[in-house]
């Protein structure tokens, strides 16, 4: 028997793709991949911004905030408006402004790089934005998206690992030039894309409506949660080359930290349906604080490895679970993409606070605001879940029979 999206139709008698099916997810797999060629090894990029471009350390993380400011406010502008334009149309644009803007940046000389960053970075957010939109309206969110973090994680470890290398081979030049060719490529998933979201796709058993003032409490704790993210995933590489380590060494632990990190995603996976998620929630941002933590002060590289491990692992196990749960939080299917332009502003602004917390003397006070943004996104993650958790039990009870019910 057919799925039921693959028998209906747009109000322009267009055929819609099934939501649910391997195609489609494997469209969105691909894309949100594409979508973060230049994030997942945005450490390894500031570094180089220093070492190949000369720029100073404030000034290599404000580079790459300025890129992250694009992706955010894609994602905030499709929070509010991917609902209205055919979801093809919307990878298009996406994937010729990053073709546009890596182009830009791989030839359009120093003047023109910071802008060409900013239109990549818009390009990178609609991407991943309408990416995860439609994995978030499958069946089994949180599969699709760890395997999403798989496919990226792989990606990832392995450039962020030979990023030095890389660079001293072919440059930023080169390295953008091939961004550039991999998101004009990508064009052929367009396709695949569904049209829309179509709400009788999505079936949420724990999906309860929460008021509006506890929605937006959620939104502010996948905000603050992203913040303390952004913040460290910009400064890591700087941190373990401000601590002594050598710089191949410091792409080593980032190496090791993407590899444990692909075991987080399929943690996730492969216990999403055995783990309490409220706990694997709590538990995933508490002991993310303490690896960052790990890296205060001038750590070894022993502890500098577990720390990035630590974090990077628990970033990649636990973001399925946030995801997941924020879409319990709501019954119209809008919640995903909020929380993603939540999560596109955090990792966004992120980089930029950390580099007006930079002044020279250490890192610890990015490391402290880091660690602070993780606590207060426990706490405000705490109040919309256990609302939540009392309409579950709520409505389990009144569907149960009672000795007066016939």
């Amino acid at each position: 028997m057919p799925s039921l999206t693959s028998s209906l139709s747009d109000a322009g008698g267009k055929s819609l793709a099934d939501v649910n099916g391997w195609p489609a997810v494997a469209s969105a797999i691909v894309l949100g991949t594409i979508g973060v060629l230049s994030f997942i090894i945005q450490p390894g990029l500031v570094q180089g911004f220093v070492t190949e471009m000369g720029l100073s350390e404030p000034a290599a993380v404000d580079l790459a905030g300025i890129e992250m400011l694009g992706v955010a406010l894609a994602a905030i502008a499709l929070a509010f408006l991917g609902g209205r334009i055919d979801w093809r149309h919307i990878v298009a644009f996406g994937l010729g402004a990053a073709v546009a803007g890596n182009a830009g940046s791989a030839f359009g000389g120093e003047a023109l790089f910071a802008l060409s960053r900013f239109v990549s970075g818009v390009g990178e957010g609609t991407i991943i934005s309408i990416s995860f939109t439609f994995v978030g309206v499958t069946r089994r969110t949180e599969r699709n998206v760890a395997l999403y973090l798989v496919l990226l994680l792989t990606y990832g470890a392995f450039t962020l690992w030979q990023l030095p290398a890389i660079l001293d081979a072919i440059g930023f030049k080169g390295l953008f030039g091939i961004f550039a060719v991999l998101s004009a490529i990508a064009a052929v998933t367009i396709p695949l894309v569904p049209r829309a979201y179509v709400a009788e796709a999505m079936a949420n058993p724990e999906a309860r409506q929460l008021s509006p003032p506890l929605l937006a409490v959620a939104l502010a704790g996948v905000l603050a949660y992203n913040l303390a993210q952004g913040i460290a995933w910009a400064v890591l590489f700087l941190v373990g080359i401000g601590a002594g380590i050598a710089e191949q060494q410091v792409a080593d632990g980032l190496f090791l930290s993407q590899v444990t990190a692909i075991g987080g995603a399929l943690a996730s996976v492969f216990l999403a349906t055995k783990l309490n998620r409220n706990r694997a929630i709590a538990f995933g941002i508490l002991a993310g604080a303490a690896s960052i933590a790990l890296l205060l002060g001038h750590p070894s590289v022993l502890l500098f490895t577990l720390g990035v491990c630590g974090f990077n692992v628990l970033w990649n196990f636990v973001l399925p679970f946030i995801l997941g749960r924020i879409c319990d939080f709501d019954t119209s299917g809008r919640m995903m993409a909020l929380a993603i332009a939540m999560q596109m502003s955090g990792l966004g602004g992120g980089p930029l606070i950390a580099a007006r917390l930079m002044d020279g003397s250490g890192y610890g006070a990015v490391l402290a605001v880091c660690i602070a943004l993780f606590i207060a996104s426990f706490l405000l993650l705490q109040l919309p879940m256990r609302k939540h958790a009392l309409l579950l039990a709520a409505s389990s009870t009144a569907g149960s029979p009672t000795p007066f019910s016939s």
